[in-house]
């Protein structure tokens, strides 16, 4: 069918007059599903719409769409919170301003989009399905609602079975595909890998009632925070403080839909944003490797644990969202050279604003390939892609934000530089290095058999990656596009790779060998989130790894075979469920038992508790309130709404000092457990520090003493 401009106008216009009436009339369910829809779709299909982006896929339209759409929310909420509070508007983020302010902007936009687009008609778009499509796509359609039913089930009675089947059926649906491809429709790759990463991304999310992870706690109170000045500001003089994504974005979302259930808003937006990467991913290796292998490449990105954590690692995956498009864009010959800078620019800003490791890595990856593109051009010609243009412009986008702006995260960024320089005398040091360092050289594995599978199914990764950039570099003149290239393009390759895309490829293989070689680098930076960030562009080098490995060697199986087996036994090894079928219940999302879990989830008494402590203590009080643990930290946090800087995580080896509460949970309670140092030790080892104190709450689970 061919989209008319008028049809698309009377779509927006009707999801604008559906918001303002499920809004402001405050009708549950209504106000939820178009607020979403206003929100998340609306501002980015707008803006596609206004650039007249017509050569591009649906793919490539979708994931621009999401995208644009959140760095509208973040840069228009922005300029809106700070004009507001400028002209003595205390509440710029509340309802009625939002919606009024986003009504004129969507409206003007509307406006732009007729102006530009004319009489014109959008590329023809073939939607309809045949039952061919229809019979693959049934699997992959329900597998969100099973997902949704297991993590029910799982909260509600212990019972994994529903997950289990998921986390089993989706492998089997990616091998089916691949056995099968010449019968599987390529357009439905995206549909299919849109609807896999929803259907995992929900697991992770649902899996708990609470919030669950690490640093999202201190990201939910971030939320909370803004959301209850109903502006943005710099809270604590902090790093979250930089970081948008955390605090204008969720509320501008809970301000629109008003969810009742907040912390299931606040994971939920970030599964629908992130849900989108896969996509970018897919767009980036189809047009080196094809369809069928960047289906492959983009499952493989899907894979990995920080990705799949998602709704517990928040800011770190909206950047790497934007950091997939931007490097998408970049590489993208079907947009128009000055709206493809355009585009790369915004979302340089919108990593900027939304985690700052991310921007700085990134700033890395564009810096060395900038610097490594200049050493090519020395002795070859071919068609620029990065310029200085970009990296200046990069790097005053950090300091303007995070040094003048927001202040903490670039003093932050340069002690770390200076650290790593300091430490580099501890070279040979293991002890220097982090605990993730020794698992991937085989030490202090948990299961002895199992453990030694996966670690060599991860190095197989390790290994396919390093292959695939290895052919790169010694078949530079067949696959790279030069002027005058002497060698022939492979026949794996669709067309040869940009100078640019090597260069970052060889920065990406770089900041991996550093953070492995450097001891600091591995203690300062979480290594999944690193490699998750550089699996962005390098997927394409992990199928290409798995073709030449097949090819060279004369396997039984074929590349896309080979690939797969490595694939699929990595992705069930990351979900846990090959360890649960075997025993082993390391996995808290399918597990109800463990240290872990007891550390990790959240009972409803234990977030009453902190909620109470939160109204007893006085806001304008400066007493410390102490826990035994980091865990109980996190509740306090998350639950509590309670600022860092008045917890005290430590405070339970340090008896001399005075503390107003004692704040207990379950797993100090009823395990008589707490965590040191990343051990459990027995509480009874630490019952000096309640001398002097009495119990003045307790819930079965969780206690609270006070002096």
């Amino acid at each position: 069918m061919r989209l008319k401009p008028e049809y698309f106008g009377w779509f927006a216009i009707t999801a604008i007059l559906a918001t303002n009436l499920a809004v402001f009339l405050d009708v549950p369910f209504l106000r939820l599903v178009f607020g979403f829809i206003f929100l998340a779709i609306l501002p980015g299909s707008l803006i596609v719409w206004m650039l007249k982006l017509n050569r591009i896929g649906p793919a490539e339209k979708a994931a621009l769409a999401a995208g644009l759409s959140v760095t509208f929310l973040l840069f228009f909420g922005l300029l809106l919170n700070n004009l507001l509070l400028t002209m003595g508007f205390e509440t710029p983020l509340s309802t009625a301003s939002l919606m009024i302010s986003f009504d004129i902007a969507f409206i003007m936009m509307l406006i732009a989009g007729y102006a530009v687009n004319g009489g014109q008609v959008s590329p023809h778009i073939n939607s309809h399905l045949s039952r061919h499509e229809k019979a693959f796509l049934i699997i992959p359609v329900i597998l969100p609602v099973l997902s949704m039913l297991g993590s029910h089930i799982m909260c509600t009675t212990g019972n994994n079975t529903v997950l289990v089947a998921v986390l089993l059926l989706i492998p089997a649906y990616i091998a089916a595909v691949c056995l099968y491809n010449r019968k599987f429709p390529e357009r439905l790759y995206p549909v299919v890998l849109y609807l896999l990463s929803v259907s995992l991304l929900l697991i992770y999310a649902l899996r708990f009632p609470h919030i669950w992870g690490r640093d999202v706690h201190a990201e939910y109170y971030m939320f909370q925070t803004t959301l209850c000045n109903l502006h943005w500001s710099i809270v604590e003089h902090a790093l979250l403080d930089a970081c948008l994504s955390i605090s204008l974005l969720p509320t501008i979302f809970q301000s629109i839909t008003g969810a009742d259930a907040q912390e299931y808003l606040f994971k939920g937006v970030y599964v629908a944003i992130c849900s989108f990467t896969p996509l970018a991913i897919y767009t980036i290796s189809k047009r080196y490797v094809g369809g069928l292998y960047a289906f492959l490449a983009s499952f493989f990105f899907i894979s990995q644990s920080t990705f799949l954590s998602t709704a517990g690692s928040a800011r770190t995956n909206v950047a790497i969202f934007f950091s997939a498009l931007a490097v998408m864009v970049l590489f993208n010959d079907k947009i128009d050279p000055v709206k493809q800078r355009i585009l790369f620019f915004v979302f340089i800003l919108a990593i900027v604003v939304s985690h700052y490791s991310t921007a700085y890595i990134f700033f890395f990856v564009v810096l060395f390939s900038w610097v490594a593109a200049e050493m090519v051009a020395r002795k070859h010609i071919f068609e620029r892609t990065m310029s200085l243009r970009i990296v200046l412009f990069f790097f005053v986008v950090i300091f303007i934000w995070y040094a003048q702006l927001t202040d903490a995260a670039f003093s932050v960024g340069v002690t770390f530089i200076r650290d790593t320089l300091a430490n580099l005398n501890n070279f040979f040091l293991e002890e220097s290095r982090t605990d993730m360092f020794h698992l991937l050289l085989g030490k202090g594995l948990a299961y002895s058999v199992l453990s030694t599978v996966n670690l060599l199914v991860t190095w197989c990764t390790f290994i396919f990656i390093g292959i695939g950039v290895l052919t790169m570099v010694r078949k530079f003149q067949g696959m790279v596009d030069i002027r005058g290239a002497r060698l022939q393009k492979p026949d794996f390759l669709k067309t040869r790779f940009a100078v640019d895309y090597l260069t970052m490829v060889l920065a990406c293989s770089g900041l991996l060998m550093a953070i492995v070689l450097l001891p600091y680098l591995s203690v300062g930076y979480d290594i999944c989130r690193l490699y998750s960030l550089v699996v962005v562009v390098l997927s394409v080098c992990f199928v290409i790894g798995g073709i030449v490995l097949s090819e060279r060697f004369g396997l039984t199986l074929n590349s896309c075979q080979i690939i797969l087996v490595i694939l699929l036994s990595y992705s069930m090894f990351v979900t846990g469920v090959t360890y649960q079928i075997f025993g082993a219940p390391v996995s808290v999302i399918l597990n109800s038992e463990g240290d872990a879990y007891a550390c990790e989830y959240i009972h409803d008494s234990e977030s009453c508790a902190a909620k109470w402590l939160a109204s007893t203590v006085k806001k304008n009080s400066h007493n410390i309130i102490s826990v035994t643990d980091i865990f109980g930290s996190h509740r306090l946090l998350s639950q509590g709404i309670i600022s860092r800087y008045r917890i005290n995580d430590y405070s339970f080896s340090e008896y001399g000092r005075a503390y107003e509460y004692i704040y207990l949970y379950y797993t100090n309670t009823v395990m008589d457990k707490l965590v040191v140092n990343g051990t459990m030790h027995n509480m009874s080892e630490y019952r000096g520090a309640f001398i002097r104190y009495g119990r003045v709450y307790d819930s079965g689970s969780s206690e609270i003493y006070a002096k």
